[in-house]
């Protein structure tokens, strides 16, 4: 039931004379009940002249401790009820707490009521609201036994907030009591779901008085509704900690550009769903899942129809990653950054201010050199609104750029395909011959600069060149990016042979995260310089050594990512199987051995198959 119709009904309630029944809204935790109550129909109570009382029954055992409660929330209105008796000792109990001496006086102020009764006052104008209905530990038959005292014969005004659902749970024997007792206690059943368009602006008025977050919350309004309606996620309490998480984040980052703004929105956000789900937990703030680490090519890769399957093996359950993958980042990949800062302060709750900006000051654009402007400035259709004089002036400037290497190699093939355009249509006093030669030179120079971007590659290699004349200068692109790969992962990989040595469990563990799913850092290792090095470690180490190893190839993609790990891994593996021969090998250290051959067998019999 929407809130406007809720709303409709309760006004009729509040305002029918002399009602016997209480009324009831059923929600799921988190839906934001409570906040309806004081939100939207405290106000309403409050406009008719009723003073609106709430009580939690949430861990209550007993009807007199309910009535304390009662009593405790009706004592400020004692003044107004027409009894003799209550008014005495109102007076009385007044004096005592006023006197100089109370704070000698240890009593309990409900203690001078005693034997004074809730049912000695006026509930003619007071409206209560019990929550946490399904919380309460008295029996369901005594509860609704006592509520309905009042609300049948003091024609009590009285609302219940309950997930019922949940009575249930910890005696289902109270459901046959509950259900023949309700019909005569509660007359109206509202189920309630939150409408979040309706709901955010009640909640981003909190934050009103801190008018730079508020009129950002506002100007993201329709933002952020999308991202919690694509998860069909409506409980008050997760996105009432969204808000504040990031209200704390914002003071910081006010400065900062639009768009890294919206990046940091948006994982906040999921972030601070995966955590109030239970879906992260608080000791895992450190540990970063390789949430980092993906891109719209490395999922594809790992879900790949390509990949060849054994039908006779089960799938493999997929990981942390390519579930949060899949569940937020798919359809939203422009919005998507991690930040390790934010992770764990949502996780933590401990903000780490320097270590944000730094993470943010890397996500500014690089200013842009001349070669560069001159670049941007040419390399788009606009060139066609440039005078002749500017022309020449940029395609000359660009032609002496190109050729001295100043650009990523990734850069000459947008280069060659737009010179040899302005060549064909005769723009410029070169042959495409001459511009092809101009480009392969300049390309060799740019090369030396070891610049690698593995993301363009991922794109070059997922897309077809448009323009087949540029097929040439693609091929050469790959083969360099190759080559500096290979020597860049060369460096990176023999990183895991230092680490080995040096017997540091948290760097390898670091090491392997980063490199989870990087298709040469393995395969350029020494399988023999491997197995030297492990064998030298201790028990502990090559325990955790396997682990890791075993955690690489735990996934469905391992065939299409790690096709040339068999280099590395069959010969450690034979040597390990070779080793496994020698009687004198202590029983423990054997049977790690073997756990350790398990996998990798398993391993390159999946990687021999598919390379065959």
């Amino acid at each position: 039931m929407n809130q406007e119709n809720i709303i409709s009904v309760f006004n009729q309630y509040i305002e029918a004379n002399n009602t016997q029944y209480a009324i009831l809204i059923n929600g799921g935790w988190g839906t934001g009940k409570t906040f309806f109550w004081k939100e939207a129909l405290v106000p309403i109570i409050e406009q008719k002249n009723i003073k609106p009382l709430y009580i939690s029954l949430n861990g209550i055992k007993s009807i007199e401790a309910l009535q304390r409660q009662l009593f405790i929330k009706l004592v400020p209105y004692i003044g107004n009820d027409q009894n003799k008796v209550l008014k005495t000792i109102t007076t009385f109990s007044g004096n005592l707490i006023n006197s100089a001496s109370k704070a000698l006086i240890k009593v309990d102020p409900s203690d001078l009521f005693q034997g004074v009764g809730v049912d000695n006052f006026s509930f003619s104008n007071k409206f209560i609201c019990f929550d946490d209905f399904e919380r309460c530990q008295i029996p369901m038959k005594e509860l609704l036994g006592f509520i309905n005292g009042f609300v049948e014969h003091k024609y009590l005004k009285c609302l219940v907030l309950a997930d019922e659902e949940k009575i249930f749970d910890t005696d289902s024997n109270q459901k046959v009591n509950y259900y023949n007792i309700k019909e005569k206690v509660i007359g109206r059943v509202f189920n309630y779901k939150p409408e979040l368009k309706s709901v955010l602006p009640i909640l981003f008025n909190k934050y009103e008085k801190d008018q730079p977050f508020f009129i950002f919350l506002k100007g993201n309004q329709t933002y952020i509704y999308k991202i919690f309606n694509e998860q069909i996620e409506n409980n008050i309490r997760i996105i009432s900690f969204f808000i504040d998480c990031l209200s704390n984040i914002y003071s910081h980052i006010i400065e900062i550009d639009k768009e890294l703004k919206k990046e940091v929105l948006f994982l906040t956000a999921i972030l601070s769903i995966e955590f109030k789900r239970g879906f992260l937990k608080s000791n895992e703030a450190q540990d970063y899942k390789d949430l980092g680490n993906t891109s719209q090519f490395w999922y594809q890769n790992i879900d790949s129809d390509l990949l060849i399957d054994n039908d006779e093996k089960p799938e493999k359950k997929k990981s942390y990653i390519e579930i949060f993958f899949i569940k937020y980042i798919s359809n939203r990949l422009d919005d998507y950054h991690f930040y390790e800062s934010i992770y764990t302060y949502i996780l933590s709750g401990y903000l780490d201010v320097e270590k944000l900006l730094n993470e943010l000051e890397k996500r500014k654009p690089e200013q842009l050199t001349e070669e560069n402007k001159a670049f941007e400035n040419l390399m788009s259709y606009n060139f066609r609104i440039l005078n002749d004089e500017e022309f020449i002036k940029l395609t000359t400037k660009v032609l002496s750029y190109l050729e001295k290497g100043a650009y990523s190699i990734y850069s000459y093939e947008r280069l060659f395909s737009f010179y040899h355009f302005f060549s064909e249509k005769g723009l410029i006093d070169y042959t495409p011959k001459e511009v092809e030669q101009k480009l392969f030179a300049g390309i060799e120079i740019a090369a030396k600069q070891k610049e690698i971007d593995r993301r363009f590659y991922e794109n070059m290699i997922h897309f077809e060149v448009s323009d087949p004349i540029v097929q040439p200068i693609r091929e050469k692109i790959m083969a360099l990016h190759k080559i500096l790969d290979q020597e860049e992962v060369q460096k990176e990989s023999y990183l895991l042979l230092d680490v080995l040595e040096e017997g540091d469990y948290e760097k390898l563990n670091n090491l392997f995260k980063s490199k989870k799913y990087n298709k040469e850092f393995i395969a350029y290792l020494d399988g023999k310089e491997l197995f030297k090095i492990l064998n030298e470690c201790s028990n502990q180490f090559l325990t955790i050594f396997t682990n890791e190893i075993k955690d690489r190839y735990n996934h469905n993609g391992i065939k299409k990512f790690y096709p040339n790990d068999q280099d590395c891994l069959n010969p450690l593996l034979e040597l390990i199987q070779k080793h496994l021969e020698d009687e004198a090998l202590p029983v423990l250290r054997k049977f790690l051995w073997k756990e350790m051959e398990l996998i990798l067998k398993n391993t390159c019999e999946t990687l021999r198959i598919v390379k065959e």
